[in-house]
């Protein structure tokens, strides 16, 4: 395998998650470009990347410095959704990795993150001789393969009503919601500073675990941009007619979609209209507009309690970790 820099392979590196995904059983979303570049920069700025390309795929891997030697994991370093290892044939992939990568590394640890353990992939990497495995990462998905009037009834009776109750409040109030799907760099720009200016009035501003100032609004911003580059980022905005000041915005749900799945990035609202629900709001709306344009399956991210009224199953995956390679 050939060490390659990744501003050379982009594009070819998205091409190939698209086409091996479903064969390895990686993330489609999180083991792509938009995903795991921003992480890094985001979460892991100082670690050098270290990329390889050979005749049955790619590894992406991110060096990181320790007292007892180097340690390599996938650019995805705080969740750990990436899968560092992207080709249509598994068994080819890892006897390439074993043949012709491993003698050229020294690392203390080597973890292989976003593996999902029924894949053939899981299988593979046995053969690296894995000497544990850390915890699982569970996502919630909503299915919406039957539309979103199949996806609604199997919600709770009484979260249905909830959400009834959310859109009639809504309406009387007068909240409208407004979809907004940038691609220009402007509109982009634009579309996320509705976003922030929004997290500045919400309570995980207050809370110090939104947006603003922290690596996780950089890493949603870069990500975002990414995403919107493509034509692929989708924003709702919920919006209050105030007589005296005009529309304002006072909730947004952000996300982006590869191929038919979409993954929630953020949602947010304004404390002062926490009364008015509109996380139900703009969640209703945004699956209902999914649904109508083929998107199958609703990514809500890490398992949260709140999100099981939304879901329908959950996607783990776990991570391999390989010790202690030529030392």
């Amino acid at each position: 395998m050939e060490a390659v820099a990744f501003a050379d392979i982009e594009g070819i590196y998205d091409d190939l998650v698209a086409a091996s995904a479903r064969a390895i059983g990686a993330d489609p979303v999180c083991t792509t470009t938009r995903w795991i570049l921003p992480a890094a920069a985001a979460f892991a700025p100082t670690s050098t990347p270290r990329v390889w390309r050979g005749d049955h795929g790619i590894v992406a891997l991110l060096e990181h410095e320790n007292p007892r030697g180097p340690v390599l994991t996938s650019f995805d370093t705080v969740w750990g959704f990436a899968t560092p290892f992207v080709g249509p044939d598994p068994a080819a992939l890892i006897s390439e990795i074993i043949d012709d990568l491993l003698p050229q590394l020294d690392f203390y640890a080597l973890s292989v993150s976003g593996v999902d353990p029924a894949s053939p992939l899981f299988e593979e990497l046995q053969r690296l001789a894995p000497v544990g495995y850390t915890d699982t990462a569970d996502r919630c998905v909503g299915d919406l393969s039957d539309g979103f009037e199949s996806w609604l009834a199997r919600r709770s009776s009484r979260f249905r009503r909830s959400l009834r109750t959310a859109l009639r409040d809504a309406e009387a109030a007068g909240v409208a919601v407004e979809t907004v799907r940038p691609v220009a760099a402007p509109d982009i720009n634009e579309a996320i500073e509705r976003v922030l200016a929004l997290e500045r009035r919400s309570w995980k501003t207050t809370a110090n675990s939104g947006l603003i100032g922290t690596d996780l609004g950089f890493f949603t911003r870069s990500m975002s941009q990414r995403f919107g580059r493509a034509g692929d980022l989708r924003i709702l905005f919920a919006t209050l007619d105030d007589p005296a000041t005009g529309p304002r915005d006072i909730g947004y749900v952000i996300g982006g979609v590869v191929g038919d799945r979409y993954r929630g990035f953020q949602h947010s609202f304004d404390q002062d209209h926490a009364d008015l629900s509109i996380g139900k709001l703009l969640q209703y709306r945004n699956i209902e507009q999914l649904a109508a344009d083929g998107i199958t399956a609703y990514d809500l991210g890490m398992h949260m309690a709140y999100k099981e009224s939304y879901m329908d199953r959950i996607e783990s995956t776990i991570t391999l970790i390989c010790a202690d390679h030529n030392r």
